[in-house]
């Protein structure tokens, strides 16, 4: 697998670093341009050019860590904030917009009712996705304190 564009989704949460040095790593291979994105979900009751600020900000940080981790792996990326009503949806349509030839996704461990869970952005993504997906898990290592 030689990807020429890649797209990163990140989302603020520990699995981020990871999925852009994977990102980085397989574009030194190929070449690849690397494309990060924040979807900022606007909820129905708001029309979907609102200015929410402090998700904004959130988005704006999360960008800037994945270019400093980009840049300390020596590749650039990149970013751009997206607004849309469902995160999956509009993760599927950058891919087709951008012609990427991978996605990767990071996935942090989440129980619903107990048992593990990909949630729906990540389902809809593996379902609807042009291109091929990678998803990317955090270690389920936890760290033992001993007093």
């Amino acid at each position: 697998m030689k990807p020429k564009r890649i797209l990163v989704a990140v989302n603020g949460s520990k699995a981020d670093a990871g999925v852009v040095e994977l990102a980085c790593d397989l574009s030194k291979r190929s070449k690849a341009d690397i494309y990060a994105v924040y979807v900022v979900e606007v909820k129905r009751s708001l029309p979907l050019d609102a200015v929410i600020d402090s998700e904004m900000k959130k988005a704006e940080d999360v960008l800037t860590q994945a270019e400093e981790v980009a840049g300390e792996r020596g590749c650039e990326l990149e970013a751009d904030i997206i607004q849309a009503r469902d995160v999956g949806p509009a993760i599927v349509e950058e891919a087709v917009e951008r012609e990427a030839d991978l996605i990767i996704i990071g996935l942090t461990q989440k129980r619903r009712f107990g048992t593990f869970s990909l949630g729906n952005v990540i389902l809809h993504v593996l379902k609807e996705a042009p291109c091929r997906v990678l998803l990317s898990r955090e270690s389920l290592l936890v760290e033992v304190i001993t007093a």
